[in-house]
């Protein structure tokens, strides 16, 4: 029988998703501004995940909207145009939330699961609906890296073999908002940047 090992706490699924009748819950100043970050919001519902999974295990009120996270994000310099969310700077945002975030690169799968076993949520750099080494709709490769969602389970065969994690994998589109979803360690690691950020709480 396989084995599933979680971290010990439940973490929220949030869309990046902006529509007409979110935008202004989410703090967006309009509904077009909404439109204008949907593409670019994985980086902040995933930091938004993490840190409500702490700060509910805590009973603490949720933080902000995805709207109002970006805007701040933008304001501390966690945003570069043309690149996309900086990891250190989705670690630095967490501090608001005595959170410690540390940013990993150049690491592989059983780095994220080591992070998973000591109860770590992780954000990582994957391709889109892990689709590394796939071509799209006009031919081109799906390369490593360009999406961050949250890595929070293992699973684990007979032998102990590491053969999937559980993640939340945010998106612009319905159809790929997946939550609670196993990825293969094939499909993993053919998508997997190799950078990531491992969360935990800041100590007393």
């Amino acid at each position: 029988m396989n084995k599933i090992i979680e971290i010990p706490f439940s973490i929220p699924f949030y869309t990046q998703r902006v529509t007409e009748e979110s935008w202004e819950t989410d703090g967006f100043l309009s509904f077009q501004e909404g439109l204008s970050w949907e593409m670019r919001g994985c980086g902040i519902a995933s930091l938004r995940m993490v840190v409500d999974g702490f700060l509910r295990q805590q009973g603490k009120s949720c933080c902000e909207g995805q709207g109002t996270m970006i805007h701040k994000g933008i304001i501390q310099e966690a945003y570069k145009p043309g690149v996309g969310w900086i990891h250190q700077g989705l670690a630095n945002m967490a501090a608001d939330y005595g959170l410690v975030g540390i940013t990993h690169r150049e690491k592989g799968a059983l780095d994220i699961m080591s992070g998973i076993l000591e109860g770590v949520p992780c954000i990582i750099s994957v391709s889109p609906r892990f689709a590394g080494g796939k071509p799209d709709d006009e031919g081109n490769i799906f390369q490593k890296g360009g999406h961050l969602v949250v890595a929070y389970g293992c699973k684990f065969d007979e032998e102990g073999k590491l053969i999937a994690f559980l993640v939340h994998h945010p998106s612009c589109f319905l159809e790929y908002n997946w939550e609670a979803h196993w990825v293969s360690i094939e499909e993993f690691e053919a998508s997997f940047s190799g950078n990531y950020i491992a969360f935990h709480k800041k100590e007393s």
